[in-house]
């Protein structure tokens, strides 16, 4: 996998198999010491624009498909609310 940005793994002939075991592991060791993000992309002609993603930890986003691409929407933090 590349690491395209801090903590952002792009992996586009990765299997499914080895990328199902190394998100297994990255999320047991986000699990274990929960602090910051990782994002994974993959090829995935199933989803919008061709490309999986998988994310975990803060800041808290939300995936939102618009138009066939993928958006990241940010959750105000409790203090703006």
């Amino acid at each position: 996998m590349l690491e395209v940005a801090p903590n952002v793994f792009v992996a586009p002939r990765m299997n499914k198999g080895v990328r199902e075991r190394t998100w297994s592991v990255v999320s047991d060791w986000h699990g274990q010491e929960p602090r910051g993000s990782l994002v994974m992309v993959w090829r995935d002609l199933n989803e919008v624009g061709g490309v999986g993603l998988a994310h975990l930890g803060t800041p808290p986003r939300e995936l939102v498909e618009m138009d066939g691409m993928w958006l990241t929407r940010r959750s105000k933090p409790a203090s703006a609310l």
